[in-house]
Parts: C-alpha cells; sequence; structure tokens
C-alpha cells in the first residue's frame, strides 16, 4: 500500500515557523496536514523530550497511524512541524542530532525542510525572544561562553548558527534528495515563491496563500523591562533563583508589552537596536562565512542576495 507522503519541518527559530503552521500546513483547504494544529507542543513532548533510553519510535509512529492513513486517504502531506526540532539557540542546539535521529527512526520516508535566516539577525531576534521567554542576562551575558573547557550544561555557542552542519547531517539521514533548504528572507521578499519552491520539490501543486503576520515585534525598551521582571519574579529554566518568585511572571507581564511599548519613544528603541546590532557585527564579524559557502553549495541557495556573510571568492 502506498504510504503518506510526510514533510518534517524543524525551524530554523525566528523563520515564520508560526505562520507556515498556522496558515499554511494546518490549512484545511490545502494540500497540507497537521496532526496537533496549535497544540505542537505534544511534537515536543513525544521527540524532544524523552530521555535516550525511554524514546521508543515504534510506539511514536504507531500513535500517527490514523493520521498517516487519513492523509494518504485524501491526498496530503503529512506535515510536522515545529522549530524545536532544530534545538534551542540559547543551549547551542545541543540535542539536535538526537532529535534528528528520533525523527529518521519514526518517520524513515520523509522529507525534511530547514528554513535558514541571516545568523547576525537571527541572533538578534532570538535573544528577544529568549528575555520573552523568560531569560534575564544582557545580550553580552547571553552570548558569553562561561567555562569553555568545562561545559558543564548547554549554553549559546556559534556552532548553532553553522547551518551546513545540521543541513549535512539530515541529508546523511534521509538523503540529499529529500532534504530541502530555503531562507526566511526569501520568504519575507515573496511568500508565494518561498511555497511553490516548497510545493514543487515536493511534486504537489501549489496553494494560494495570504499570509498575515502572526508574531508581534516586542520593542527593545519593553525587552529592557522584562528582564528586569525576570531577574525578580520568574524561576524557570532560563532565569533562576527568583528573589521573589511569581507564577507566570514572565508571561503576565508580556501581555502589556503593547500598551507599555507606547511609552517609549521610538528614537530609544532605535538606539538599543542600533547598539545590540554593533555588538553582534564586531563579536562574529566573519564567523559564518565558511559555513554559509558550504551551505551555499549544498542548497543552491543564492546567499549572498541575502546578506549572509561569506568568503570573497564565494560571491
Amino acid at each position: 500500500m502506498e504510504q503518506a507522503k510526510v514533510l518534517i519541518h524543524i525551524g530554523y527559530h525566528k523563520t515564520a515557523t508560526s505562520a507556515l503552521q498556522k496558515q499554511l500546513f494546518s490549512a484545511s483547504d490545502g494540500p497540507f496536514a497537521s496532526p496537533h494544529g496549535e497544540q505542537k507542543y505534544v511534537l515536543s513532548n513525544r521527540f524532544v523530550l524523552p530521555q535516550p533510553l525511554t524514546f521508543d519510535s515504534s510506539a511514536i509512529r504507531e500513535q500517527y497511524a490514523d493520521f498517516l492513513e487519513t492523509s494518504r486517504n485524501s491526498g496530503k502531506v503529512a506535515v510536522f512541524s515545529h522549530e524545536r526540532f532544530s534545538g534551542y539557540p540559547a543551549s547551542g542546539g545541543f540535542d539536535s542530532p538526537m532529535i534528528a535521529q528520533r525523527l529518521k527512526q519514526t518517520f524513515p520516508e520523509a522529507h525534511v525542510l530547514i528554513v535558514f535566516r541571516e545568523q547576525l539577525s537571527s541572533i538578534l531576534s532570538m535573544y528577544s525572544q529568549y528575555i520573552t521567554d523568560g531569560g534575564h542576562k544582557s545580550l553580552k551575558g547571553y552570548l558569553a561562553q562561561i567555562e569553555p573547557m568545562m561545559r558543564r550544561v548547554p549554553m549559546f555557542s556559534p556552532d548553532f548558527y553553522r547551518y551546513d552542519r545540521l543541513f549535512k547531517y539530515y541529508q546523511t539521514l534521509f538523503g540529499p534528495e529529500r532534504v530541502h533548504g530555503l531562507t526566511y528572507e526569501q520568504f519575507v521578499q515573496d511568500s508565494d515563491a518561498f511555497v511553490s519552491r516548497l510545493c514543487k520539490s515536493l511534486d504537489i501543486s501549489s496553494p494560494q496563500c495570504a499570509f498575515v503576520k502572526t508574531n508581534t515585534k516586542r520593542s527593545q525598551s519593553f525587552q529592557v523591562l522584562q528582564r528586569g521582571v525576570n531577574r525578580i519574579f520568574s524561576n524557570n529554566q532560563l532565569s533562576t533563583g527568583a528573589l521573589i518568585p511569581f507564577p507566570y511572571a514572565t508571561r503576565r507581564f508580556g501581555k502589556l508589552s503593547g500598551p507599555i511599548s507606547r511609552i517609549f519613544p521610538k528614537g530609544l528603541d532605535q538606539m538599543l537596536e542600533q547598539r545590540m546590532a554593533k555588538l553582534v557585527a564586531a563579536q562574529f564579524e566573519g564567523t559564518f562565512a565558511e559555513s554559509n559557502a558550504n551551505l551555499q553549495e549544498l542548497t543552491g541557495l543564492q546567499l549572498d542576495n541575502y546578506g549572509y556573510q561569506l568568503p570573497p571568492d564565494a560571491h
């Protein structure tokens, strides 16, 4: 019996994953089917969180048997999409190879979609997300590699942003012809062309999809306040040891981002953003050029069109 066509979308973070998940992969009239809709945490619970000796790919595959059969009967591509599949940036993506192996064990027939974003932009965007998630460190503190020779716990690492390594690893697992790379910048410039390229690689018809922005960027001024709230009240994995632990403090204060952000002048936000961008540019000047050259060769993407670092001879 013919199997359902399967697509695994692993992120990266901050590459329009929410828009793709909510407006493309879960659209009832589109060519894709998503097993959990808005409740994508189920994928993390099943593929990311289990301890290595407790993961059972056969049991998980059985849990999706009905979904795969329904997808096959309806002619839809079964999509398993979660940006956590690529690892977590603040912890250096330490578990991304393990997650890749689990996905391969469970869905060996799958195609894989990996969406990249220019590294400096991605680091800044993910730092803001780190604060939204509950972190309290300054940008310098977030990027610092404390006791780099010890590595007792996962931490930020620029290796996470050397995209060619994970892309090549997925090619090794699933085969080069079934691993597809696109960029966030392509989506921003022309989402229709982005979707068309994806669908062409899967040999399916491309739907019409008018994407609506799903996540509103928080002002940097508000994030400075959020950091203070996280340090004092938040007690989670990104900010431990709260002075005054308060349940869901990060989330509750975050709901005020709209009205509070309007208090601050735009000039202050621009100054903060420029300062952060300057710091990141100085710290990672040329860091990702060789990796991007390799990625460009592996994917055929013209990364120089989107501002990615490249060696002089790779342009």
